[in-house]
């Protein structure tokens, strides 16, 4: 067993007694042998070889090079699935550029398919496979190509490819054998890898929330997205200098809307984007940088769903806020959908824990917490009743938005302690026609959007406004946003009453508002209510 071990990367030494990064693969301990037709490799070698290294690069590596060797090919890629794709995590041929940019669908291309059947694929000329033919581009000289998913507990992580075998010759049976028997310990060494870092690590959140309250570093990195179209767009720019050992920050930009004004200035944003830094200077933008993660927190598993609510949630607050002030402001507009995308994101791998969870308190009502609320529980009640989530994204940005024009409300009568007169009344009614003149001028958001901004205090019986518009006069999601407005505005403390609990607001909604609601609607969002947990002392963001 000694032989074998020389090869790890935490156990290998040279010169006096340092540690290498190297690996050394000692293919007289590995090497595989045919025997009656049949692939013979030693298996425990390499299942204690790869189950022993838990750090992920060395891992991986590892991974590749035993690969290579044992396989005997040119080529090889690790891909691990992220949310709804496939990532490079390593190979030996790109760039490093090219691993971090790359993104397969799952489904797309030969990995993607591999990932989304969980089946082995082994394709001896890529030209003439009627299969994957027409998904492939000519990236290899070799036309023979492997890929097997990498499995635990019956759910497919990720996918191991190789190609261009050493010799030029095609792949077969006996080298997919061989590639299996690398995927099933590969696989257990990920999991193993996964589940110590966790318990030893901090969550995602956790790491942000270290890395932007750290003081030693008064600056935080940027990418070209969160620069043109992303939270930091009217952000002070820096640019920083190394010299022996010590990094200076340089003012390049003061700020505005003015940043890509040119081709030039663009190319060179482009070519220093790892140099440019926005200042660590408040909550908002400690909101901004959280923002900038959303995709890496929502799909990353160290962290609970508690904790990516509430940086889902806290993150909308601000964009909302941003949005209201200037409204026009197309960056804005794109942030939104950006969240959006998260929030579907985020619903998908968390459901129903939505329902149960206790979130953060000291937002206005209307414009903020109600509107979160009431946009991340008609994702998971689109969810529950069988909509495609991936087509409700114009549904949940109007929800999002619907309550925008109740900026024109004075605050006073937002927040009035006491029943509102007729004149406050009349005025709160015409928020909804402000909302959607509003958002249809930004020419920035479709009529699907901005509609339930219009629908969102129509009844069914007809007794709602601004049009008092009944049954199939409103959308199927103007019903929804209709019940669930109501349900997350009863169950908040608003200025005027306290927050009721779950139960007590279906039978609100059940007897006291009869007529208001199409039932059969009402009585699916009652269902997924009671298949959630906790669901009588459910508290959403309220005031």
């Amino acid at each position: 067993m000694i032989t074998m071990l020389t090869m790890l990367d935490n156990t290998t030494r040279s010169g006096k007694g340092k540690i290498s990064d190297s690996i050394e693969i000692n293919n007289t301990y590995f090497d595989s042998r045919v025997v009656d037709n049949k692939v013979e490799v030693n298996e425990e070698a390499i299942g204690i070889a790869l189950t022993s290294v838990f750090k992920f690069e060395k891992l991986f590596k590892l991974i590749n090079k035993l690969t290579t060797s044992l396989v005997k090919v040119k080529y090889s890629s690790l891909m691990l699935i992220e949310g709804d794709t496939l990532r490079i995590k390593y190979s030996n041929h790109l760039t490093e550029d090219i691993e971090q940019e790359c993104r397969v669908k799952v489904g797309d291309g030969i990995s993607g398919w591999v990932a989304l059947k969980g089946v082995n694929v082994i394709v001896k000329n890529i030209e003439t496979d009627t299969r994957f033919a027409k998904r492939n581009n000519a990236r290899y000289s070799s036309k023979s190509f492997m890929s097997v998913p990498l499995i635990i507990s019956g759910k497919v992580i990720g996918v191991l490819n190789v190609n261009e075998k050493s010799d030029g010759r095609a792949f077969n049976e006996r080298d997919l054998g061989l590639l299996r028997i690398l995927s099933r310990y590969s696989a257990i060494a990920i999991r193993n890898a996964t589940l110590i870092g966790k318990t030893k690590g901090l969550s995602i959140v956790q790491q942000l929330d270290n890395d932007y309250y750290n003081k030693t570093e008064k600056f935080l990195p940027v990418t070209l997205k969160s620069l043109k179209i992303g939270p930091f767009n009217k952000s002070e720019l820096y640019l920083k200098n190394s010299l022996n050992g010590e990094n200076n920050y340089v003012l390049y930009w003061k700020g505005g809307d003015r940043l890509f004004i040119n081709e030039k200035r663009e190319e060179f944003i482009r070519k220093n984007i790892n140099k440019l830094f926005v200042p660590k200077n408040g909550r908002k933008q400690y909101l901004r940088f959280m923002e900038t993660n959303m995709e890496k927190i929502v799909q990353n598993d160290s962290a609970c769903s508690k904790e990516k609510f509430d940086v889902i949630q806290n993150v909308a607050v601000n964009i909302i806020s941003d949005l209201t002030a200037i409204p026009e402001e197309v960056c804005n507009i794109e942030r939104a959908k950006q969240w959006i995308e998260s929030a579907m994101g985020l619903v998908r791998s968390s459901g129903k824990d939505y329902i149960g969870l206790s979130n953060t308190k000291g937002y206005d009502i209307y414009l903020y917490g109600h509107s979160i609320n009431v946009t991340l529980m008609s994702l998971v009640f689109a969810h529950h009743i069988g909509l495609n989530i991936e087509e409700t994204g114009e549904f949940a940005l109007g929800l999002l938005l619907q309550d925008i024009g109740m900026r024109s409300v004075d605050s006073l009568i937002i927040n009035k302690p006491s029943k509102l007169n007729s004149d406050e009344y009349n005025i709160i009614k015409k928020h909804s026609e402000i909302g959607f003149q509003m958002l249809q001028e930004t020419g920035q958001v479709s009529p699907e959007s901005y509609m339930l901004a219009l629908l969102h205090h129509e009844n069914f019986n007809g007794s709602g406004y601004p049009h008092g518009l009944k049954e199939n006069e409103i959308s199927l999601y103007g019903r929804i946003s209709r019940i669930i407005d109501v349900y997350c505005a009863i169950t908040s403390d608003r200025p005027y009453a306290k927050a009721c609990t779950s139960d007590d607001a279906c039978m609100i909604m059940k007897a006291k508002m009869k007529g208001f609601f199409d039932t059969e609607v009402l009585d699916n969002f009652i269902d997924l209510l009671k298949s959630g947990k906790g669901v009588a002392k459910t508290r959403l963001v309220s005031s």
